[in-house]
């Protein structure tokens, strides 16, 4: 289990609103959140692109109290919070550009991420029947 944020008292419409005032401050105008049965997920747009995270929610039977598992609840929105927050600093600092950031989240004209394709048990086998270049420390 995660240990940042295991004792987070603060509720996930807050961690839920500051995420949108994240998004917002910088300079992202359109974005979304939703619930499904497969969990919760929040989105953007950003220069004509769409994003999506997803966020899985805690399995209710893995928890004995409904405080545990409001407690998880809590913990994955601010983890997912800080998250954010870190991955958008960098790129505010020069150190990543957006699109290198979120490529996973990227979403594809199916309504899949580039993560999702990547995963796809026919293009994994590509990837390991593909020859990689050396690492630059091998044979050092």
């Amino acid at each position: 289990m995660a240990k940042y944020a295991k004792n987070t008292s603060v509720p996930v419409a807050r961690s839920k609103q500051k995420i949108e005032e994240l998004l917002v401050s910088y300079g992202i105008e359109e974005y979304f959140s939703g619930r499904s049965p497969r969990g919760d997920g929040i989105g953007w747009k950003y220069k004509g692109k769409v994003y999506k995270k997803s966020v899985p929610t805690p399995n209710h039977e893995d928890y004995s109290t409904e405080n545990q598992y409001q407690q998880a609840l809590r913990q994955r929105w601010r983890i997912l919070y800080m998250t954010l927050k870190m991955k958008f600093e960098e790129i505010a600092d020069g150190g990543i550009s957006f699109e290198d950031q979120f490529l996973a989240q990227m979403s594809l004209p199916d309504g899949s991420t580039v993560a999702d394709f990547m995963r796809l048990p026919d293009n994994v086998a590509r990837l390991e029947k593909t020859k990689m270049p050396k690492l630059l420390t091998e044979g050092l």
